[in-house]
Order: structure tokens, then sequence, then C-alpha cells
């Protein structure tokens, strides 16, 4: 989906309510860490899709199906809290842009190699000519 102002500014919107129907009117589903990454909505504002991610894999699978199922319920809440001309359908999706990232990230760990960290350059000085130079002593009368 095209973002523009308009839809960004109405995504937050529908983020914003939805973690207030998240903590206050949807006590059937453990959310448990699962977090709102994202929402996408049509230029005509009649769908929103929203991107959902967690630590856990399967379990944050599992919680957006649940919330697939009870969009309904949730699309009720939400229009108690904000004011649109159209509620927009909701969509609820894995985001799998983390898991993406770890993957991409496990394969360059495998194909290049950790850089070793070099020695220090050597400056030139002698630190052992240093010290016995300055042995707290005055040679001088």
């Amino acid at each position: 989906m095209r973002k523009t102002r308009r839809t960004s500014k109405v995504g937050e919107m529908i983020r914003d309510a939805l973690v207030e129907v998240f903590r206050h009117d949807l006590r059937s589903i453990d959310l448990g860490i699962a977090s709102v990454t994202d929402i996408e909505v049509s230029p005509d504002l009649r769908y929103a899709r929203v991107y959902m991610s967690g630590l856990e894999e399967n379990a944050t699978r599992a919680t957006v199906a649940e919330l697939q199922e009870a969009k309904g319920q949730i699309r009720h809440s939400l229009g108690k809290r904000i004011r649109l001309r159209y509620l927009p359908e909701l969509d609820f999706r894995f985001d799998e842009t983390t898991m993406r990232a770890s993957r991409i990230e496990a394969i360059l760990a495998q194909v290049i190699p950790p850089k070793v960290p070099e020695a220090p350059k050597d400056s030139g000085v002698l630190e052992d000519e240093d010290a016995e130079a300055d042995d707290g002593t005055d040679d001088q009368p």
C-alpha cells in the first residue's frame, strides 16, 4: 500500500487506539510479548494491515491468528475510540522483518569471517628507557 502523509497519520491514530483496545477492552486474548510494529492503511482508508512481532515466533503467530479471529470485536472497540468516516477493515499479520534480519545476519556471519582486532602500532619510543631515565632522583646538583 502506498504511504502518504494522510495514511501515515491515520495509521498512527489507529495504532495508538489499538494499544488502548489491547490494554483495556481485549481481555480474552493473551498478547504475551507481542507488539504492533507497523500499520499500513490503504489510500481510500478502508483497509488497514496491522503488523505484529514478538520474541517467540510461534507464540506471536498464534496471537496473530487469535487477533484475526477477533477482528470484529477489535474493530467495534476501535470505533468507540477514534472517529473516522469509514472505520477500516483490520487485517492482522505477523511481521517477519526481524526474523529475516536475523537470518541475514547469521548468513553473513558464516560467509564473512570476523575481523581480528589489530595490535596497536609501535610509536617508536621505548618505554623501558623512559622509565630508567626518570627514576625520581635528580642527578643535577
